[in-house]
């Protein structure tokens, strides 16, 4: 399906005579059906799960979030072991109150390794399940106001803003619920959505999509591949020169 609204982005850039490339289409293509269609729009079952072999790694859920921005980022020492420690809380995401005795280094080092010398599989089929889990099919990465590779490692001050995002969310829907946290703790964020909008429409309440977040996503990546393309040309340029 190709959206009017990334269509014709292409084409003025092809008109300003830069030259995007397919990849580019494709980026800004997934953003704006993302933007008309909504938030949580997918033709996936969910909660979703991403497959290594015979490992199961699920759709992230509120417990697992949690912890990985409170605990995991916090203990890793390099890239390669904030990795392995997302793997991990995506394996056992599902399992209540899974990760309550995993709150110190030793344990979380101790837990993750036994688990993580076990697995049948090799790296790549993990970060491909991973993937998978986290963003289905869709998995185009908007581009962010401070500007840096998604794949690198996140920082503390990204963690705090990710928890509290997440508390933040978490509330609203207790509040909504009339449930605890700990009760909704294995419920994954797209699923917590959509029983809130359940909840709204019994109650008489338009629901809309967060437009906002979804075109300041589809802008920023915009300009992000604009900036790159005119860099390229006035290189060539430059050397043409």
């Amino acid at each position: 399906m190709v959206s009017e609204l990334a269509k014709g982005d292409w084409e003025d850039l092809r008109a300003q005579g830069l030259t995007p490339t397919l990849e580019d289409f494709d980026r800004l293509n997934l953003l704006a059906l993302r933007l008309e269609d909504g938030a949580e729009t997918t033709c996936a079952n969910f909660p979703r799960v991403g497959w290594a072999g015979d490992v199961p790694f699920f759709e992230p859920t509120v417990q697992a979030l949690e912890w990985f921005n409170r605990y995991a980022v916090r203990v890793a020492a390099n890239g390669d072991t904030e990795f392995t420690l997302w793997a991990f809380a995506l394996a056992h995401a599902r399992e209540p109150r899974f990760f309550d005795a995993l709150a110190t280094p030793e344990a979380i080092d101790r837990a993750a390794s036994e688990w993580a010398k076990s697995l049948p599989v090799t790296k790549e089929e993990i970060l491909r399940a991973c993937r998978y889990a986290v963003h289905g099919f869709d998995d185009a990465e908007p581009a962010r106001p401070e500007q840096g590779n998604p794949a690198h490692r996140a920082d503390t001050s990204a963690a705090a803003r990710n928890l509290a995002n997440l508390e933040e969310r978490l509330a609203q829907a207790c509040a909504k619920l009339h449930a605890t946290p700990a009760e909704l703790g294995t419920e994954t964020l797209s699923r917590l959505d959509r029983i809130c909008e359940a909840a709204a429409v019994e109650l008489g309440r338009e629901m809309k999509p967060d437009e906002s977040r979804l075109r300041a996503d589809y802008d920023l990546t915009l300009r992000e591949i604009v900036l790159r393309l005119r860099a390229e040309m006035d290189g060539k340029e430059t050397k043409d020169a």
